[in-house]
Formats: C-alpha cells, sequence, structure tokens
C-alpha cells in the first residue's frame, strides 16, 4: 500500500534513514527536526510497517524567467527484506499523482545512480566544475575590503541581496527563504564549518562557506559580486594551507578559475549533478517567454502515460500558450529530452543532431529554439 506518511509511522521512517544513509547523528536530529513532514513523505507499508518511503521537499526556483514550484525527492529507501519488489519503482510512478493533486509541475533530485531514475523519466539538468585541487596563486591582489564571519540571526537579508546579483547570471536556480538559509548555514555548521563575509566600503560583495576535515578544505558556496570579492575570498581559503593539504571547490560549470592555474590537468573535470523532471507538461511549458510561429510537439512518457500526447505550442502576449493538439506533430521527442530543454541544459540544434527529437518540419526548430534557448544551470543544494 502507498500512501502519505503520518505522524505515528516517524521513527519508523526514520530509523530506515538511519540504516541506509551515512549520516550523522547531529545532521538526522537536524533534517527530522527542520526539513520532515509527513505529509510530504510517501511510504510503502505492510500492515504498519513502512517498507521503503522517499520525501519530496518543496522548494521555488528560478526557471525559464520565472519563479516555479518544485519538489526536491531526497530519501528514497527500502529496507532490505523488501527490496527487489519494486517498492522504491511504485513510489517514484505514484510522485506523480501527488504533484498533480498539489499542482506541482517539475521535480529534481540527486541521484545515487542515473541511470535508475533515467527509466521513470528523469534527466540530468545540472554539471558542476569540481576543482580537485585549486593551485595556489604565486601573486596576490591587494585586497581592500575585511572579513566578516557569518552570523545567521542578522546577515540573511544580506547574504540573499549578495545571492541574488551572484544567481541571476545563471538559470535554475533556488529562491531561497528564511528556512532555507538557515539549512544552508546550519548544514555547513553540523559539518564542522564557518562562513565569512567580504565587505568593501560597507557593502558585502561576497561571502564563502566550507568545511574542513581529514586535511581538505572543501568550498561548499562561493558567491561574489565583483572579481575582487572572489579572489579575496578564495585567498581567506588559501590561508588554511598548512592546517590543510588541499582545496576542493565544486563550482559552477562555466567557472574560469582554472584559467589562473600554472597547469589545471588532472585537478578538476566536469561533474553530471542535479536531474530534473516534468510531470505536468502543460503547466510546465506554459507562461515561458515566448516569440515565435506555432508548433506542434509530441511528447513520448513510457512511465506516465498520461503525459504522452500531441501538444499545440504557441505565442500568446510574449510568452508561451499551450493545449493538446490532434494535428500532425512538427517534433517528436521524449519527456526525458524535452525536461532538458525546458532546463536549457540541452541546446534544440546539439538535440536534433544527437538524434533526440525528430523533425518533421525544419521551421519548427525556430520556434523551439526561441522557447528554450540554452542555459547556464547552478545550484548548490544537495536536498
Amino acid at each position: 500500500m502507498i500512501r502519505l506518511a503520518t505522524e505515528q509511522d516517524t521513527r519508523q521512517i526514520r530509523d530506515l534513514w538511519e540504516y541506509c544513509f551515512d549520516d550523522s547523528p547531529e545532521f538526522i536530529d537536524f533534517f527530522f527536526q527542520s526539513c520532515y513532514r509527513p505529509e510530504n513523505t510517501l511510504i510503502t507499508a505492510e500492515t504498519n510497517r513502512v517498507c521503503s518511503c522517499l520525501q519530496l521537499l518543496p522548494y521555488r526556483m528560478q526557471l525559464r524567467e520565472r519563479p516555479v514550484d518544485v519538489c526536491y525527492i531526497v530519501g528514497v529507501a527500502t529496507w532490505p527484506e523488501y527490496r527487489g519488489r519494486g517498492y522504491a519503482a511504485q513510489l517514484l510512478q505514484y510522485v506523480d499523482t501527488v504533484l498533480h493533486e498539489r499542482n506541482i509541475y517539475l521535480s529534481i533530485l540527486l541521484p545515487f545512480q542515473y541511470d535508475f531514475y533515467r527509466k521513470f523519466g528523469w534527466e540530468v539538468c545540472y554539471d558542476l566544475l569540481a576543482y580537485r585541487e585549486i593551485e595556489v596563486p604565486r601573486h596576490w591582489s591587494k585586497i581592500t575590503g575585511s572579513y566578516l564571519k557569518i552570523d545567521i540571526s542578522r546577515d540573511v537579508k544580506i547574504l540573499s541581496d549578495c545571492y541574488l546579483h551572484f544567481m541571476n547570471r545563471f538559470h535554475g536556480f533556488m529562491i531561497r527563504n528564511q528556512d532555507n538559509w538557515e539549512k544552508t548555514i546550519r548544514d555547513v555548521e553540523l559539518d564542522h564549518g564557518t562562513g565569512y563575509r567580504y565587505v568593501q566600503d560597507n557593502i558585502t560583495t561576497g561571502y564563502i562557506l566550507y568545511t574542513v576535515c581529514e586535511k581538505e578544505l572543501c568550498i561548499r558556496e562561493l558567491v561574489y559580486r565583483n572579481p575582487e570579492a572572489k579572489e579575496a575570498l578564495l585567498q581567506l581559503a588559501f590561508h588554511h594551507m598548512g592546517q590543510v593539504d588541499r582545496i576542493l571547490w565544486k563550482a559552477p560549470s562555466i567557472d574560469t578559475t582554472y584559467l589562473t592555474m600554472k597547469d589545471s590537468r588532472g585537478r578538476l573535470a566536469k561533474e553530471t549533478f542535479v536531474m530534473g523532471r516534468i510531470h505536468d507538461i502543460t503547466g510546465a511549458l506554459s507562461g515561458i517567454p515566448f516569440h515565435g510561429d506555432p508548433v506542434v510537439l509530441r511528447v513520448f512518457d513510457p512511465a506516465y502515460p498520461g503525459n504522452s500526447d500531441c501538444y499545440l505550442l504557441k505565442e500568446e502576449n510574449g510568452v508561451s500558450g499551450i493545449t493538446g493538439s490532434e494535428e500532425e506533430p512538427d517534433i517528436e521527442t521524449d519527456i526525458r529530452i524535452l525536461t532538458q530543454l525546458l532546463w536549457g541544459y540541452l541546446p534544440v540544434d546539439l538535440a536534433l543532431a544527437e538524434g533526440y527529437l525528430k523533425c518533421k518540419e525544419k521551421g519548427a526548430l525556430s520556434s523551439l529554439n526561441a522557447i528554450f534557448p540554452p542555459r547556464n544551470n547552478f545550484m548548490t543544494e544537495e536536498y
């Protein structure tokens, strides 16, 4: 039986989390106090036994120039004695029902294995540039500002302004509220980390969140308004050399810090990150900035057959309108590729060249390019 959890299930769900995930007791306490909600938790149960579960954490995301509601799927877990019965698959399929009821059109997740979730229609929408070791520059610029340790009780507005200024160059980022900020900072503190603001002329022009563990400094978030702030915050990290052996950082995929390194070979790599999924095509594709000719799109969605249909995309007062269509499609694709197009992760022309789109009407490509131009996606949230 699949259902939403109740308060009476919380102890069992926590026990399952503790068994399946290598998290500290302090983190688990924090998560179940601050993030967990029974009404956002799906379970499969036999009699009174929780066999498997997943959680749907609500967020707001900036996507295609407008804020949208998304669910971050986390904590997908099954007791060993119930594995192999398809319980996790059933939960993932039932997510679609819950999100439709809540008028939420999109979900994201950070997978343990990408192929597993592809079977259910999720696809990669984010990359990171992972620095395995950042080289200490031989020459520093003079630092004109100062460092102030972050105090979450007073600094949320300051951090939020800086964050939005930085993130507006990207796409698909989280719109953080007070609870999101407290979670972000607390998560770093639980890993024995800390954070600093960089202040120039009484204005915060950047901040850094980082942890130090086992001779490694890991930059969790580096945000800046100008190049000097970025360099100053990296200098703060480099001041730990001697205390640590190397500095790690999962930066935006378009970061250029490697261009300042004497030799970056073997010190960085592109890593796939978060996957996304469209659950309601009509809801997800409505209201996107669009100037172009109508296009009929056929979408295949084996996991959620209700999505498999033909759709007419057309301009309505400068944004996209979408309805069902009985016309012959101009373009055909599946839900995973459509998800990547929506996020701007996969360019339309590349999707066509690689055979992910079937195009019957060449003119329709211009409309598809107009509604789904490529974007640089970035987020740091892992749950």
